[in-house]
């Protein structure tokens, strides 16, 4: 009887205790994060806290120019939370996992975790001994985009090499491994080929791929940085693209569509991470509230009508149009399975990959 009443007695006052917390106490947390990941929502979110908590939260957003700055700013414990793609957290030039940089998700904060695409959920690229540390938020894919004003639905990336495509597409200048890949791929590359250079040599002559990403990279009518100029596209007949450019073109009153190449696509999931600067459990549960909000209607819908990329639930289906979840290829488990996630690369692949983009945009 005294033991249950020593229990009870200690519930209580943790109850007070987190009350009393919550009552008083303000709290900042610092987000960095892609540009529109988080700013356009961090109003709602204030008054969604402060209604159910009754706490004064402050949201500190700085956005991310390179993916480097997740593990200077994360290391330094500069910032509480950070948007990396899937295949930064367990990299092994960024210990975010292995160095305990970031923290387990308590999922038990995340009721919305179950609405996640399959594929999804509890990823091999941020789940270690059955933690989870990154929780996805957006994904896309380093697609093809095409002017149907001007051409048919393209079934294969061999029509950015077609004669008459010269000076009338885009690809991207920052990210040229996709290049890379997207060449490989037409040169029949195998997903698993494209991750490790001396793999990819086994299937493909280095010349070969040098050679065919040469001319992809001369005959480009412009390589964009961040993401595709959708002022250029009325003018375009493709675009290598995440698809944020071909919403955009689209308000402008063209009208681009997505292809399927046979040859596949690469992709990306970007994830929201809670870094070891946290240390205050409630702030903490706070950063999971914001995870979990993240996976919420608003801005899942908002992933696509304000950046023209896809969402990561299957919750949404009733929200949006039917263009919408055909361009978008919303809550198709079986679509995004068809693809291929980045991998990690070694140095070996990363030395190769940069000679290979050095090489050709000396042709332009």
């Amino acid at each position: 009887m005294k033991h249950s009443i020593k229990i009870i007695t200690y519930v209580f006052l943790f109850q007070c205790f987190f009350i009393q917390m919550a009552v008083s106490k303000e709290v900042t947390l610092r987000i960095h994060c892609w540009e529109g990941y988080a700013r356009p929502y961090a109003k709602n979110f204030e008054r969604l806290i402060k209604e159910k908590y009754n706490i004064d939260i402050h949201l500190k957003i700085t956005n991310v120019s390179d993916p480097n700055e997740f593990w200077q700013f994360s290391r330094g414990r500069m910032v509480d939370l950070i948007s990396p793609a899937h295949n930064i957290p367990r990299s092994p030039s960024w210990a975010f996992v292995e160095g305990k940089v970031a923290l387990p998700v308590n999922l038990d904060n995340v009721p919305r975790y179950k609405d996640l695409l399959p594929i999804l959920q509890h990823n091999d690229f941020v789940t270690q001994n059955d933690k989870v540390y990154a929780v996805p938020y957006t994904m896309g894919l380093y697609g093809l985009g095409y002017n149907a004003e001007k051409v048919k639905k393209p079934d294969s990336w061999n029509v950015l090499w077609e004669k008459s495509s010269e000076g009338y597409y885009t690809i991207t200048k920052d990210y040229p491994d996709c290049n890379i890949y997207i060449s490989s791929l037409v040169l029949g590359a195998a997903y698993d080929d494209l991750y490790n250079v001396d793999r990819l040599f086994k299937k493909i002559a280095q010349k070969d791929i040098q050679n065919k990403l040469n001319v992809l990279a001369k005959n480009a009518g412009s390589l964009w940085q961040g993401t595709a100029n959708p002022d250029e596209f009325s003018h375009l007949k493709y675009a290598a693209t995440w698809g944020y450019a071909v919403s955009k073109a689209n308000a402008k009153g063209l009208t681009w569509k997505m292809a399927k190449p046979r040859e596949g696509s690469t992709m990306w999931v970007d994830h929201w991470l809670i870094t070891y600067a946290v240390s205050d459990p409630l702030k903490k549960k706070l950063c999971e509230e914001w995870i979990n909000y993240c996976l919420g209607p608003e801005l899942q819908v908002g992933v696509i009508r304000n950046w023209g990329v896809s969402p990561v639930v299957t919750s949404i289906n009733h929200l949006i149009t039917p263009l919408e979840m055909k361009t978008f290829n919303v809550a198709d488990n079986d679509y995004w399975k068809s693809l291929s996630l980045w991998k990690f690369q070694n140095k070996r692949t990363k030395n190769a990959y940069r000679i290979f983009w050095n090489n050709a945009i000396k042709h332009r």
